[in-house]
């Protein structure tokens, strides 16, 4: 057990130092596992967890179909034509990603939701790189609210063999859910605060991009 976690620590550094290559690091640390005997040949397949890898690939291929059919362009242009200035247009991207993020991982989340930022970005002519940030941590947040919000939480679910339900009410009483979205009202308000200079009017626009596609869109 202490050999396996001194192995988990040493990988977990490794990946954060050398980002580029994490996956062979991952593999690399799997092979030492199996080498060393800390994980028996009989035990390698019943030890994944393929509900967790299935999901992932499908929410990726989802949300890049999603992309591709221009529908984060036209959720731009419609929250463009409704907030008032760019400080509330940075909150509502925020708390969009984190209702998204709730019920699609977190990664896939970003991927779908940076594409609305950038493009709001590109005609307010401002930076970028607040926005998001402030996606990214809400979908951080909000990514804990559900059973499948998130890949820690769909793993640790299965361990305990927990219901979608039970993030909702758990033993007679209430679920992380609540405690999750008390955290993101909070983080709403940090980062309304934070964007409390940026009162520059939005532009309005009567033109709608054209979607190519709404399967990727029901289907999500």
């Amino acid at each position: 057990m202490l050999g396996a976690i001194i192995l988990f620590a040493i990988t977990y550094v490794l990946m954060l130092i050398f980002g580029k290559v994490r996956t062979y690091i991952a593999l690399g640390s799997a092979l030492v596992f199996i080498v060393s005997g800390m994980l028996p040949l009989d035990q390698i397949i019943p030890s994944i967890d393929f509900n967790v890898l299935l999901m992932i690939v499908g929410t990726m291929g989802l949300v890049k179909l999603f992309i591709d059919s221009k529908m984060p362009t036209l959720l731009a242009d419609l929250i463009m034509s409704k907030v008032p200035n760019v400080q509330i247009a940075a909150v509502s991207l925020a708390l969009f990603a984190g209702i998204i993020s709730a019920f699609i991982d977190n990664v896939a989340t970003v991927l779908m939701v940076a594409p609305i930022a950038l493009e709001i970005c590109k005609k307010l002519k401002t930076n970028p790189v607040p926005f998001i940030i402030g996606i990214a941590v809400s979908s951080n947040i909000q990514g804990a609210a559900t059973l499948v919000g998130d890949t820690t939480a769909i793993m640790l679910g299965s361990y305990a063999k927990m219901s979608f339900m039970d993030f909702f009410w758990y033993q007679g009483k209430p679920g992380i859910f609540f405690a999750v979205e008390l955290g993101a009202v909070v983080s709403a308000l940090i980062l309304a605060w934070l964007f409390r200079r940026e009162k520059a009017a939005v532009e309005k626009s009567n033109e709608r991009t054209v979607v190519t596609d709404y399967v990727p869109t029901v289907l999500l």
